[in-house]
Protein backbone atom coordinates (compact mmCIF):
# COMPACT_ATOMS: atom_id res chain seq x y z
CA UNK A 1 0.00 0.00 0.00
CA UNK A 2 1.55 3.62 -0.90
CA UNK A 3 2.88 5.65 1.84
CA UNK A 4 1.49 9.20 2.13
CA UNK A 5 4.46 11.57 3.82
CA UNK A 6 3.14 15.14 5.33
CA UNK A 7 6.28 17.10 4.57
CA UNK A 8 6.57 20.74 6.31
CA UNK A 9 8.13 23.58 3.74
CA UNK A 10 9.54 26.52 5.31
CA UNK A 11 11.24 29.55 3.72
CA UNK A 12 14.00 31.88 5.47
CA UNK A 13 14.42 30.77 8.92
CA UNK A 14 17.00 33.36 10.29
CA UNK A 15 17.20 31.63 13.86
CA UNK A 16 13.26 30.88 14.02
CA UNK A 17 12.92 27.73 15.07
CA UNK A 18 10.78 28.34 18.15
CA UNK A 19 7.86 29.50 16.24
CA UNK A 20 8.18 27.59 13.23
CA UNK A 21 7.91 24.41 15.47
CA UNK A 22 5.20 25.98 17.45
CA UNK A 23 3.40 26.41 13.84
CA UNK A 24 3.71 22.68 13.07
CA UNK A 25 2.80 21.96 16.44
CA UNK A 26 -0.32 23.83 15.79
CA UNK A 27 -1.00 22.10 12.52
CA UNK A 28 -0.54 18.60 13.79
CA UNK A 29 -3.33 19.15 16.27
CA UNK A 30 -5.82 20.94 14.11
CA UNK A 31 -5.81 18.31 11.60
CA UNK A 32 -4.60 15.31 13.38
CA UNK A 33 -2.01 14.93 10.66
CA UNK A 34 1.58 14.12 12.05
CA UNK A 35 4.03 16.22 10.25
CA UNK A 36 6.99 13.25 9.07
CA UNK A 37 9.62 16.10 7.75
CA UNK A 38 10.51 19.67 7.50
CA UNK A 39 12.56 21.50 5.33
CA UNK A 40 13.97 24.77 5.48
CA UNK A 41 15.28 26.43 2.40
CA UNK A 42 18.10 28.23 3.88
CA UNK A 43 19.17 31.07 6.61
CA UNK A 44 18.56 29.00 8.80
CA UNK A 45 21.49 30.69 10.99
CA UNK A 46 22.87 27.84 13.15
CA UNK A 47 24.80 30.45 15.92
CA UNK A 48 26.11 28.83 18.61
CA UNK A 49 28.33 31.47 20.30
CA UNK A 50 29.77 34.84 19.61
CA UNK A 51 32.16 33.48 17.24
CA UNK A 52 29.89 32.20 14.86
CA UNK A 53 27.84 35.23 15.23
CA UNK A 54 31.33 37.66 14.58
CA UNK A 55 31.19 35.06 11.12
CA UNK A 56 28.48 35.24 10.16
CA UNK A 57 27.10 36.75 6.90
CA UNK A 58 24.65 39.80 7.57
CA UNK A 59 24.65 43.66 8.16
CA UNK A 60 25.99 43.89 11.32
CA UNK A 61 22.39 45.41 13.27
CA UNK A 62 20.75 42.31 12.55
CA UNK A 63 23.79 39.97 14.48
CA UNK A 64 22.13 38.24 17.50
CA UNK A 65 22.44 35.14 19.14
CA UNK A 66 18.82 33.34 18.41
CA UNK A 67 17.85 30.35 20.11
CA UNK A 68 19.32 27.75 18.30
CA UNK A 69 21.92 27.04 20.57
CA UNK A 70 19.26 25.57 22.79
CA UNK A 71 18.68 22.94 20.53
CA UNK A 72 22.04 22.49 20.02
CA UNK A 73 22.60 21.48 23.88
CA UNK A 74 20.06 19.76 23.66
CA UNK A 75 17.76 21.55 25.86
CA UNK A 76 15.04 21.88 23.34
CA UNK A 77 14.61 19.27 21.25
CA UNK A 78 13.47 19.46 17.66
CA UNK A 79 9.49 17.60 17.18
CA UNK A 80 10.09 16.67 13.83
CA UNK A 81 13.34 15.52 11.86
CA UNK A 82 14.31 18.55 9.85
CA UNK A 83 16.93 18.87 7.23
CA UNK A 84 18.11 22.44 5.57
CA UNK A 85 20.43 24.25 2.82
CA UNK A 86 22.42 26.98 3.66
CA UNK A 87 21.60 30.34 2.40
CA UNK A 88 23.57 33.62 2.74
CA UNK A 89 23.06 34.49 5.68
CA UNK A 90 24.93 31.83 8.07
CA UNK A 91 27.47 31.53 10.57
CA UNK A 92 30.06 30.30 7.63
CA UNK A 93 32.79 28.53 9.91
CA UNK A 94 30.09 26.06 11.60
CA UNK A 95 29.05 25.76 7.90
CA UNK A 96 32.05 24.68 6.70
CA UNK A 97 32.59 22.42 9.28
CA UNK A 98 30.14 20.29 7.21
CA UNK A 99 31.18 20.83 4.02
CA UNK A 100 29.53 17.11 3.20
CA UNK A 101 26.70 17.41 5.50
CA UNK A 102 25.84 16.32 9.26
CA UNK A 103 23.52 16.82 12.26
CA UNK A 104 23.65 20.70 13.35
CA UNK A 105 21.48 19.63 16.48
CA UNK A 106 19.59 16.52 17.76
CA UNK A 107 17.10 16.15 14.51
CA UNK A 108 18.26 18.26 12.60
CA UNK A 109 20.13 18.08 9.93
CA UNK A 110 22.92 20.47 7.31
CA UNK A 111 22.86 18.67 3.89
CA UNK A 112 26.26 20.12 3.25
CA UNK A 113 27.29 22.76 0.15
CA UNK A 114 25.46 19.90 -1.73
CA UNK A 115 23.81 16.47 -1.21
CA UNK A 116 21.64 14.26 -1.71
CA UNK A 117 19.67 11.93 1.27
CA UNK A 118 16.50 9.77 1.69
CA UNK A 119 13.68 9.59 3.76
CA UNK A 120 10.68 7.16 3.79
CA UNK A 121 11.60 6.36 0.22
CA UNK A 122 11.91 9.67 -1.21
CA UNK A 123 15.59 10.74 -2.89
CA UNK A 124 15.74 14.74 -1.30
CA UNK A 125 18.72 16.68 -3.17
CA UNK A 126 20.21 20.22 -1.83
CA UNK A 127 22.33 22.87 -2.71
CA UNK A 128 23.47 25.74 -0.80
CA UNK A 129 24.10 29.36 -0.88
CA UNK A 130 23.44 32.07 -3.64
CA UNK A 131 24.68 32.56 -7.20
CA UNK A 132 27.58 35.42 -7.44
CA UNK A 133 29.55 35.37 -10.83
CA UNK A 134 32.58 36.28 -9.87
CA UNK A 135 32.73 33.70 -7.07
CA UNK A 136 31.00 31.06 -8.72
CA UNK A 137 34.44 29.55 -10.49
CA UNK A 138 36.24 29.40 -8.17
CA UNK A 139 38.07 26.99 -5.45
CA UNK A 140 37.12 26.95 -1.56
CA UNK A 141 39.70 29.33 -0.92
CA UNK A 142 38.40 31.03 2.18
CA UNK A 143 40.03 30.12 5.25
CA UNK A 144 39.62 30.94 9.06
CA UNK A 145 39.54 33.34 10.52
CA UNK A 146 36.81 34.37 8.09
CA UNK A 147 37.05 38.07 7.81
CA UNK A 148 35.99 40.71 5.04
CA UNK A 149 34.38 39.13 2.09
CA UNK A 150 35.48 35.76 2.70
CA UNK A 151 32.27 35.96 5.26
CA UNK A 152 30.21 36.13 2.26
CA UNK A 153 31.74 34.53 -0.06
CA UNK A 154 31.24 31.21 1.47
CA UNK A 155 28.10 31.00 0.76
CA UNK A 156 28.29 31.60 -2.75
CA UNK A 157 27.19 28.55 -5.02
CA UNK A 158 30.26 27.29 -6.68
CA UNK A 159 30.87 25.29 -9.90
CA UNK A 160 32.33 22.62 -8.67
CA UNK A 161 28.79 22.09 -6.17
CA UNK A 162 27.02 22.08 -9.63
CA UNK A 163 29.38 19.80 -11.44
CA UNK A 164 28.79 17.11 -8.85
CA UNK A 165 25.27 17.60 -8.81
CA UNK A 166 24.80 17.07 -12.47
CA UNK A 167 26.40 13.41 -12.29
CA UNK A 168 22.85 12.21 -10.53
CA UNK A 169 21.04 9.66 -12.77
CA UNK A 170 18.93 8.05 -11.24
CA UNK A 171 15.23 10.48 -10.53
CA UNK A 172 14.87 12.41 -7.51
CA UNK A 173 11.86 13.36 -6.12
CA UNK A 174 12.72 16.93 -4.49
CA UNK A 175 15.08 19.59 -4.80
CA UNK A 176 16.02 22.14 -1.95
CA UNK A 177 18.21 25.38 -2.77
CA UNK A 178 17.85 28.90 -0.94
CA UNK A 179 18.10 30.50 -4.55
CA UNK A 180 15.67 30.30 -7.34
CA UNK A 181 16.12 28.92 -10.56
CA UNK A 182 16.76 31.95 -13.01
CA UNK A 183 14.31 32.50 -15.52
CA UNK A 184 11.80 30.18 -12.65
CA UNK A 185 9.56 33.43 -12.99
CA UNK A 186 8.59 33.20 -16.77
CA UNK A 187 6.48 29.69 -15.52
CA UNK A 188 4.02 31.43 -12.78
CA UNK A 189 2.32 34.43 -11.93
CA UNK A 190 4.89 36.93 -12.92
CA UNK A 191 2.80 39.84 -12.77
CA UNK A 192 1.52 38.98 -9.88
CA UNK A 193 5.22 38.49 -8.51
CA UNK A 194 5.99 41.95 -9.27
CA UNK A 195 2.75 43.66 -7.75
CA UNK A 196 3.94 42.09 -4.70
CA UNK A 197 7.81 42.39 -5.46
CA UNK A 198 8.02 45.70 -7.69
CA UNK A 199 11.69 46.32 -7.02
CA UNK A 200 12.68 42.88 -9.25
CA UNK A 201 11.12 44.20 -12.35
CA UNK A 202 14.52 44.83 -13.68
CA UNK A 203 15.93 41.72 -13.08
CA UNK A 204 13.24 39.77 -14.60
CA UNK A 205 13.85 42.32 -17.40
CA UNK A 206 17.18 41.35 -18.08
CA UNK A 207 16.51 37.75 -17.04
CA UNK A 208 18.59 37.57 -14.01
CA UNK A 209 16.47 36.91 -11.42
CA UNK A 210 17.52 34.08 -9.76
CA UNK A 211 20.39 31.48 -10.03
CA UNK A 212 21.76 30.07 -13.53
CA UNK A 213 23.87 27.48 -11.58
CA UNK A 214 20.46 26.40 -10.35
CA UNK A 215 18.57 27.01 -13.92
CA UNK A 216 21.73 24.09 -14.64
CA UNK A 217 20.73 22.26 -12.17
CA UNK A 218 16.50 22.18 -13.06
CA UNK A 219 17.23 21.88 -16.71
CA UNK A 220 18.84 18.56 -16.33
CA UNK A 221 17.54 16.60 -13.01
CA UNK A 222 13.79 17.87 -13.43
CA UNK A 223 12.86 17.12 -10.24
CA UNK A 224 8.95 16.19 -8.75
CA UNK A 225 9.37 19.20 -6.66
CA UNK A 226 11.60 22.65 -5.86
CA UNK A 227 11.51 24.33 -2.96
CA UNK A 228 13.23 27.98 -2.69
CA UNK A 229 13.50 31.12 -0.21
CA UNK A 230 15.74 33.85 -0.67
CA UNK A 231 13.43 36.06 -2.28
CA UNK A 232 10.96 37.27 0.70
CA UNK A 233 7.63 35.93 -0.85
CA UNK A 234 5.81 33.00 -1.94
CA UNK A 235 5.79 31.91 -5.11
CA UNK A 236 4.77 29.03 -7.67
CA UNK A 237 5.51 27.56 -10.99
CA UNK A 238 4.74 24.49 -12.69
CA UNK A 239 8.36 24.02 -15.03
CA UNK A 240 6.69 21.08 -17.70
CA UNK A 241 8.58 18.32 -19.24
CA UNK A 242 9.28 19.29 -22.73
CA UNK A 243 9.74 22.83 -21.42
CA UNK A 244 13.71 24.59 -21.24
CA UNK A 245 14.76 27.12 -18.87
CA UNK A 246 18.08 26.81 -19.63
CA UNK A 247 19.66 25.90 -22.95
CA UNK A 248 23.34 27.26 -22.99
CA UNK A 249 24.76 24.35 -21.10
CA UNK A 250 28.10 24.40 -18.67
CA UNK A 251 30.18 26.99 -20.54
CA UNK A 252 26.84 29.08 -20.91
CA UNK A 253 26.90 30.36 -17.60
CA UNK A 254 26.94 34.18 -17.16
CA UNK A 255 27.70 36.38 -18.68
CA UNK A 256 25.73 35.72 -21.55
CA UNK A 257 22.90 38.04 -23.04
CA UNK A 258 19.08 37.12 -23.24
CA UNK A 259 16.47 39.60 -25.86
CA UNK A 260 13.36 39.22 -23.19
CA UNK A 261 11.11 41.64 -24.78
CA UNK A 262 8.31 38.99 -25.92
CA UNK A 263 8.45 37.44 -22.23
CA UNK A 264 5.09 37.47 -20.92
CA UNK A 265 3.33 34.53 -18.14
CA UNK A 266 0.34 33.92 -16.81
CA UNK A 267 -1.74 31.84 -14.76
CA UNK A 268 0.24 29.49 -11.54
CA UNK A 269 -1.37 28.37 -8.88
CA UNK A 270 -3.82 29.26 -6.08
CA UNK A 271 -1.36 32.16 -3.82
CA UNK A 272 -4.24 34.21 -1.89
CA UNK A 273 -3.31 32.52 1.34
CA UNK A 274 -2.51 35.74 4.24
CA UNK A 275 -1.09 33.52 7.07
CA UNK A 276 2.01 31.90 7.30
CA UNK A 277 0.61 28.49 6.54
CA UNK A 278 -1.44 27.95 3.56
CA UNK A 279 -5.08 26.45 4.54
CA UNK A 280 -4.89 26.84 8.13
CA UNK A 281 -5.81 29.46 10.52
CA UNK A 282 -3.70 32.26 11.77
CA UNK A 283 -1.96 31.58 14.62
CA UNK A 284 0.57 32.92 17.05
CA UNK A 285 0.91 36.70 17.18
CA UNK A 286 -0.87 38.29 14.23
CA UNK A 287 -0.73 42.16 14.78
CA UNK A 288 -0.26 43.79 11.53
CA UNK A 289 2.86 44.61 10.19
CA UNK A 290 2.98 48.24 8.86
CA UNK A 291 6.25 49.26 6.93
CA UNK A 292 7.23 51.63 4.41
CA UNK A 293 7.84 50.61 0.90
CA UNK A 294 10.79 48.48 1.74
CA UNK A 295 11.58 46.82 4.77
CA UNK A 296 15.33 46.62 5.61
CA UNK A 297 15.55 42.83 4.54
CA UNK A 298 13.73 43.78 1.25
CA UNK A 299 16.12 46.45 1.02
CA UNK A 300 18.62 43.98 1.72
CA UNK A 301 17.51 42.11 -1.16
CA UNK A 302 17.09 45.14 -3.58
CA UNK A 303 20.61 46.67 -3.24
CA UNK A 304 23.93 44.85 -3.75
CA UNK A 305 26.02 43.09 -0.73
CA UNK A 306 28.68 44.73 0.43
CA UNK A 307 31.19 42.91 -0.93
CA UNK A 308 34.53 43.16 -3.01
CA UNK A 309 33.51 44.07 -7.03
CA UNK A 310 35.88 41.10 -9.00
CA UNK A 311 35.72 41.58 -12.55
CA UNK A 312 33.19 38.80 -14.09
CA UNK A 313 35.26 35.49 -14.37
CA UNK A 314 34.58 33.35 -17.61
CA UNK A 315 35.50 29.60 -18.39
CA UNK A 316 37.93 28.79 -20.81
CA UNK A 317 35.53 26.30 -22.61
CA UNK A 318 34.52 26.07 -25.85
CA UNK A 319 31.54 28.05 -26.81
CA UNK A 320 27.48 26.93 -26.08
CA UNK A 321 26.06 24.32 -29.36
CA UNK A 322 22.68 25.87 -28.38
CA UNK A 323 21.44 30.04 -27.83
CA UNK A 324 17.10 29.21 -27.67
CA UNK A 325 15.63 31.36 -24.95
CA UNK A 326 13.60 28.74 -23.05
CA UNK A 327 10.10 28.33 -24.09
CA UNK A 328 6.89 29.91 -22.49
CA UNK A 329 3.71 27.89 -21.32
CA UNK A 330 0.25 29.21 -20.16
CA UNK A 331 -0.31 27.38 -17.02
CA UNK A 332 -4.16 26.81 -16.08
CA UNK A 333 -5.24 26.83 -13.02
CA UNK A 334 -4.30 24.91 -10.25
CA UNK A 335 -5.58 22.96 -7.22
CA UNK A 336 -4.06 24.06 -4.11
CA UNK A 337 -0.47 23.12 -3.33
CA UNK A 338 -1.47 21.27 0.11
CA UNK A 339 -3.30 18.18 -1.89
CA UNK A 340 -1.77 15.08 -2.46
CA UNK A 341 0.52 14.51 -5.57
CA UNK A 342 2.11 11.09 -6.40
CA UNK A 343 5.99 10.68 -7.64
CA UNK A 344 5.10 8.19 -9.77
CA UNK A 345 8.52 6.60 -10.82
CA UNK A 346 10.45 9.72 -9.27
CA UNK A 347 11.18 6.80 -5.81
CA UNK A 348 13.76 4.52 -6.93
CA UNK A 349 14.31 0.93 -4.48
CA UNK A 350 16.58 -0.27 -2.58
CA UNK A 351 19.27 -0.89 -5.03
CA UNK A 352 19.60 -4.41 -6.54
CA UNK A 353 23.06 -4.35 -7.69
CA UNK A 354 24.27 -7.31 -9.58
CA UNK A 355 26.94 -9.21 -7.91
CA UNK A 356 30.02 -9.45 -9.41
CA UNK A 357 34.03 -8.55 -8.57
CA UNK A 358 35.79 -4.74 -8.34
CA UNK A 359 38.22 -4.91 -11.71
CA UNK A 360 39.84 -1.88 -10.62
CA UNK A 361 41.09 -0.08 -7.83
CA UNK A 362 38.52 2.89 -7.81
CA UNK A 363 40.65 5.19 -6.06
CA UNK A 364 42.30 5.61 -9.73
CA UNK A 365 39.93 6.87 -11.85
CA UNK A 366 40.11 6.02 -15.71
CA UNK A 367 37.84 6.73 -18.36
CA UNK A 368 35.42 4.14 -19.12
CA UNK A 369 36.77 1.83 -21.68
CA UNK A 370 32.86 1.26 -23.25
CA UNK A 371 32.93 3.05 -26.58
CA UNK A 372 30.44 5.31 -26.85
CA UNK A 373 30.24 6.02 -23.34
CA UNK A 374 26.12 6.14 -22.02
CA UNK A 375 25.19 8.86 -19.54
CA UNK A 376 21.82 8.41 -18.25
CA UNK A 377 19.29 11.39 -17.31
CA UNK A 378 17.87 11.75 -14.40
CA UNK A 379 14.38 13.04 -15.96
CA UNK A 380 11.22 11.04 -15.79
CA UNK A 381 9.38 11.31 -18.79
CA UNK A 382 5.72 13.64 -18.80
CA UNK A 383 6.69 15.01 -15.29
CA UNK A 384 6.39 18.30 -14.74
CA UNK A 385 8.48 20.17 -11.70
CA UNK A 386 6.51 22.44 -8.96
CA UNK A 387 8.27 25.01 -7.75
CA UNK A 388 7.23 26.54 -4.66
CA UNK A 389 8.89 29.86 -2.93
CA UNK A 390 8.28 30.94 0.71
CA UNK A 391 8.98 33.81 2.69
CA UNK A 392 10.36 34.70 5.83
CA UNK A 393 9.06 33.74 9.91
CA UNK A 394 7.00 36.53 9.99
CA UNK A 395 3.36 37.13 10.96
CA UNK A 396 1.27 37.63 8.02
CA UNK A 397 3.90 36.00 6.38
CA UNK A 398 3.53 33.22 3.38
CA UNK A 399 6.43 31.33 5.04
CA UNK A 400 5.31 27.34 6.11
CA UNK A 401 3.22 24.91 3.65
CA UNK A 402 2.21 21.66 4.19
CA UNK A 403 2.01 18.87 1.33
CA UNK A 404 1.54 15.46 0.94
CA UNK A 405 3.56 13.00 -1.44
CA UNK A 406 2.67 9.73 -1.76
CA UNK A 407 5.69 7.33 -2.07
CA UNK A 408 5.01 4.22 -4.66
CA UNK A 409 4.99 0.54 -2.90
CA UNK A 410 8.45 -0.39 -3.96
CA UNK A 411 10.00 2.37 -1.29
CA UNK A 412 7.20 2.21 1.04
CA UNK A 413 8.87 0.07 3.06
CA UNK A 414 11.71 0.89 5.97
CA UNK A 415 11.49 4.00 8.83
CA UNK A 416 11.19 7.39 8.74
CA UNK A 417 14.96 7.97 9.26
CA UNK A 418 17.48 9.58 7.20
CA UNK A 419 19.40 7.67 4.58
CA UNK A 420 22.42 7.95 2.96
CA UNK A 421 22.19 7.77 -0.59
CA UNK A 422 23.89 5.16 -2.87
CA UNK A 423 24.23 7.02 -6.00
CA UNK A 424 25.34 9.92 -4.07
CA UNK A 425 28.14 8.53 -2.17
CA UNK A 426 29.18 7.07 -5.84
CA UNK A 427 29.35 10.54 -6.91
CA UNK A 428 31.59 11.75 -3.98
CA UNK A 429 34.12 9.03 -4.78
CA UNK A 430 34.52 10.21 -8.29
CA UNK A 431 34.22 14.12 -7.80
CA UNK A 432 36.52 14.13 -4.07
CA UNK A 433 39.70 13.57 -6.00
CA UNK A 434 38.67 17.38 -7.81
CA UNK A 435 37.90 19.33 -5.18
CA UNK A 436 39.25 22.63 -5.71
CA UNK A 437 41.04 24.41 -2.22
CA UNK A 438 42.19 27.48 -3.85
CA UNK A 439 40.68 30.64 -5.55
CA UNK A 440 41.54 29.05 -9.52
CA UNK A 441 38.68 28.56 -11.73
CA UNK A 442 37.77 24.97 -11.08
CA UNK A 443 37.44 23.15 -14.70
CA UNK A 444 36.07 19.82 -15.00
CA UNK A 445 38.51 16.90 -14.95
CA UNK A 446 39.31 15.29 -18.37
CA UNK A 447 37.75 11.82 -17.28
CA UNK A 448 34.47 13.96 -17.16
CA UNK A 449 33.45 14.29 -21.43
CA UNK A 450 31.03 16.95 -22.91
CA UNK A 451 27.69 14.78 -24.16
CA UNK A 452 27.17 15.62 -27.47
CA UNK A 453 23.75 16.37 -26.76
CA UNK A 454 24.19 19.20 -23.81
CA UNK A 455 27.77 19.67 -23.45
CA UNK A 456 27.65 19.04 -20.05
CA UNK A 457 31.06 17.93 -18.13
CA UNK A 458 29.86 14.34 -17.22
CA UNK A 459 31.07 11.16 -15.99
CA UNK A 460 30.10 7.81 -17.61
CA UNK A 461 27.34 5.59 -16.57
CA UNK A 462 30.54 2.98 -16.33
CA UNK A 463 32.64 5.25 -13.94
CA UNK A 464 29.49 5.82 -12.14
CA UNK A 465 28.73 2.49 -11.67
CA UNK A 466 31.78 1.29 -11.04
CA UNK A 467 32.29 3.76 -8.22
CA UNK A 468 28.30 2.37 -7.43
CA UNK A 469 29.91 -0.82 -6.92
CA UNK A 470 32.22 -0.34 -4.55
CA UNK A 471 29.67 1.93 -2.33
CA UNK A 472 27.09 -0.83 -2.24
CA UNK A 473 30.08 -3.91 -1.37
CA UNK A 474 31.46 -1.66 1.32
CA UNK A 475 28.75 0.48 2.60
CA UNK A 476 25.35 -1.02 2.57
CA UNK A 477 25.89 -4.79 2.38
CA UNK A 478 27.22 -4.18 5.69
CA UNK A 479 23.82 -2.77 6.89
CA UNK A 480 25.40 0.98 7.04
CA UNK A 481 21.80 2.57 5.59
CA UNK A 482 20.33 4.94 7.96
CA UNK A 483 22.57 7.89 8.82
CA UNK A 484 23.58 7.94 12.84
CA UNK A 485 22.34 9.70 15.42
CA UNK A 486 25.33 10.66 16.90
CA UNK A 487 25.60 14.25 17.49
CA UNK A 488 27.73 15.37 20.19
CA UNK A 489 28.25 18.96 20.97
CA UNK A 490 31.35 20.51 20.78
CA UNK A 491 31.70 24.31 20.54
CA UNK A 492 31.02 26.76 23.49
CA UNK A 493 27.53 27.96 24.23
CA UNK A 494 26.09 30.87 26.12
CA UNK A 495 24.89 30.16 29.77
CA UNK A 496 21.25 29.24 30.07
CA UNK A 497 18.56 31.61 30.12
CA UNK A 498 20.93 34.18 27.95
CA UNK A 499 17.79 36.28 25.55
CA UNK A 500 17.69 35.49 21.74
CA UNK A 501 18.43 39.18 21.31
CA UNK A 502 21.60 39.30 22.81
CA UNK A 503 24.27 40.23 20.21
CA UNK A 504 27.28 40.44 22.58
CA UNK A 505 28.02 44.06 21.53
CA UNK A 506 28.52 43.09 17.96
CA UNK A 507 25.52 44.67 17.02
CA UNK A 508 25.43 48.00 15.24
CA UNK A 509 22.76 50.97 14.24
CA UNK A 510 22.98 52.24 10.99
CA UNK A 511 20.28 54.70 11.24
CA UNK A 512 17.95 51.64 8.86
CA UNK A 513 18.71 53.25 6.19
CA UNK A 514 15.74 55.56 6.50
CA UNK A 515 13.47 52.45 5.88
CA UNK A 516 11.64 49.93 7.40
CA UNK A 517 11.94 48.45 11.17
CA UNK A 518 14.91 47.46 12.37
CA UNK A 519 15.08 44.22 13.89
CA UNK A 520 13.69 43.14 17.24
CA UNK A 521 11.61 45.88 17.12
CA UNK A 522 7.33 45.86 16.80
CA UNK A 523 7.49 43.88 13.37
CA UNK A 524 11.40 42.45 13.18
CA UNK A 525 12.37 38.98 13.97
CA UNK A 526 10.83 37.58 17.04
CA UNK A 527 9.48 40.98 18.40
CA UNK A 528 12.61 41.12 20.90
CA UNK A 529 13.70 44.20 21.81
CA UNK A 530 17.35 44.30 20.69
CA UNK A 531 19.87 44.54 22.97
CA UNK A 532 23.09 46.69 22.16
CA UNK A 533 24.41 47.41 25.16
CA UNK A 534 27.69 45.53 25.90
CA UNK A 535 27.44 42.15 26.69
CA UNK A 536 28.05 41.94 30.86
CA UNK A 537 27.84 38.15 30.89
CA UNK A 538 30.78 35.66 29.73
CA UNK A 539 31.47 35.69 25.56
CA UNK A 540 31.18 32.19 24.56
Amino acid sequence: MPRTLNIAIEGCCHGMLDNIYSQLLTRQKQTNKKIDLLIICGDFQAIRNVTDLGCMSCPDKYKQIGGFYRYYTGERVAPVPTIFVGGNHEAGNHSRELYYGGWVAPNIYFMGNSGVLKFGGLRIGGISGIFKDFDYAKGYYERPPFRGHSRSSMHHARSYEAFKMLQIRQPLDIVVSHDWPQNIERYGDTDGLLKKKPFFEKEVERGELGSPLNALLLERLRPAWWFSAHLHVRFTASFGPQESIFTQGWKGIPPYEQDLSNVSASGGFDANQTDGMSGTAQIGNVDEIVMSSLSDEEADLAEPELEIKRPRMELNLPPPKHDILPALIDITDQEPTSETRECTGAVTSDLKQEEHSIQTDSTNIEPATTNPASYSTPRVSGRATNFLALDKCLPKRQFLEVIEIKVPDSAADGELKLEYDPEWLAILRLCNPYLPLDESPFVPPAQAQACEANQLPLFSDEQLDRELEWVTKNVFRNGRVYVPSNFVPVAPVPPPGTPDSVSFGLARNDGNRGRGRGRGQRGGYGHNQRNDAPWTGPRP
